[in-house]
């Protein structure tokens, strides 16, 4: 593997002269659907310079959620900040990638780009929130590899938080994937062992928040990359065993020096006040919600705190202040998470709403009588709660867009169906011999 980073590109001709020096031999185009899967379009090196020109297309139609029911050859818009060389060759020769915008054919931005719509957010936050940067706590699981359909969830290892062991594949790929995200130009702040057996932490150091997307949408497609070298699958879900912790995405909010007291509140009591919405962008999945239970300091309620590991959101007592959101989970599309994170904590500074009290100790331990006096509701309880919360708040659907907002919606609430419907093992055991 190749651990150096390149040099950071700026223009055309950076990316261009980076290639030739390195003997690239293809590029990826990397962009993200709605749902916050990779895609790419694969070209040869001979092709870069019409990519970065912005002359690459491919068809729109076959991306849920971009454009229905017809082809429309979409244009892809390479951001030369992003290029990057994989740590890995392929009997060809190396291969590089580029992230893209995607563009319109007239070459006008498309409002369903989620990258495009993250830099909208940003834009909006600006003049209350004067500088933001992001940092990223990844959770996830290493499994044992099988060529099954379902895979496995059988562990290398039994340990559990900051544990080490010389003779442990799982710690030797969690430091291969550092090595290779380094090796991209992605500078990761630390890294250990988790709660689960099989489960690891890499911290993602604070960048703009456009570029903090990139890095998580890079993180996943990489960390599955070289734990197949191990012969491990690396998974992102969000809830892969019952009686074992869940992986949280948990976001980092550092904003600029000097911020005062009132401002960072007004913050937080925007994240708290659209946190029923935020939670079916940040909680994607029918699988998110087996995570937000009474465990494994997973947030269940919308309170903040200034240590409670299980609050919602946490104000840091650093300086500059950070605010740590604890809900989302790194099945979410990256770019959406925080386009209406920021665009929540922008309505709170915007309409000075205050969060109340911090919450002292851990929120498992609130009454009920202790909601009704404060005023505090649960998070959903499912993706279609969710959805619903989405539908009513203006303010989270704003952040997202009108397309994306319809798309997103009609994408997850057919995904909710279709588990609605299906028959688990769960109910097999339970019912199918009690009736």
């Amino acid at each position: 593997m190749h651990s150096t980073p390149d040099a950071r590109a700026t223009t055309k001709r950076d990316v261009l002269k980076l290639a030739k020096e390195r003997n690239v031999r293809f590029v990826r185009l990397v962009f993200a659907d709605i749902l916050g899967v990779s895609k790419n379009v694969s070209i040869p090196a001979s092709e870069l310079e019409a990519a970065l020109d912005g002359r690459i297309t491919f068809d729109g139609g076959s991306i849920d959620g971009f454009v229905r029911g017809e082809e429309l050859d979409m244009l892809l818009r390479p951001d030369p900040q992003t290029f990057a060389v994989y740590p890995w060759s392929t009997p060809d020769g190396l291969e590089a990638r580029l992230l893209c915008d995607i563009a319109m054919p007239d070459g006008s931005p498309f409002e369903g780009c989620p990258r495009t719509t993250l830099r909208r957010a940003i834009e909006s936050a600006a003049p209350a929130i004067a500088s933001v940067a992001v940092g990223l706590e990844m959770e996830f699981y290493l499994f044992e590899r099988h060529a099954d359909e379902l895979g496995s969830t059988q562990t290398s290892d039994v340990g559990s938080y900051f544990d080490f062991s010389a003779n442990d594949r799982g710690e030797e790929a969690r430091n291969a994937i550092v090595a290779a995200l380094e090796g991209m130009g992605i500078h990761v702040a630390s890294a250990h062992h988790e709660h689960g057996a099989g489960q690891h932490e890499i911290d993602i150091a604070h960048d703009d928040p456009l570029r903090a997307a990139d890095h998580a949408l890079t993180a996943r497609t990489v960390a599955k990359h070289v734990a197949a070298g191990f012969g491990l699958d690396a998974t992102f879900m969000p809830k892969p065993l019952e009686d074992r912790a869940g992986s949280g995405l948990h976001v980092d909010l550092r904003l600029a020096e000097g911020t005062d007291e009132e401002t960072v509140l007004y913050a937080v009591g925007g994240l708290l006040a659209h946190a029923p919405a935020t939670t079916a962008i940040c909680n994607p999945t029918v699988n998110s919600y087996k995570r937000l239970v009474a465990a494994w300091d997973a947030p269940i309620y919308p309170l903040w705190s200034r240590r409670s590991a299980n609050a919602l959101v946490r104000v840091l007592p650093t300086s500059p202040p950070r605010i740590e959101v604890r809900s989302p989970d790194p099945a979410c599309n990256p770019y959406l998470a925080l386009a209406v994170l920021l665009g929540a904590a922008t309505d709170g500074i915007a309409h000075a709403r205050l969060p109340g009290d911090a919450w002292e100790g851990s929120t498992y331990e609130l009454t009920e009588r202790e909601q009704r006096e404060r005023g505090v509701g649960m998070l959903p309880k499912s993706l279609r709660q969710a959805i619903a919360e989405l539908d009513e708040d203006p303010v989270v659907r704003a952040a997202l867009g009108d397309h994306l907002y319809h798309a997103f919606r009609d994408a997850k609430l057919a995904e909710y169906e279709r588990y609605r419907r299906a028959v688990h093992p769960w109910e097999r055991r339970a019912y199918l011999r009690l009736y």
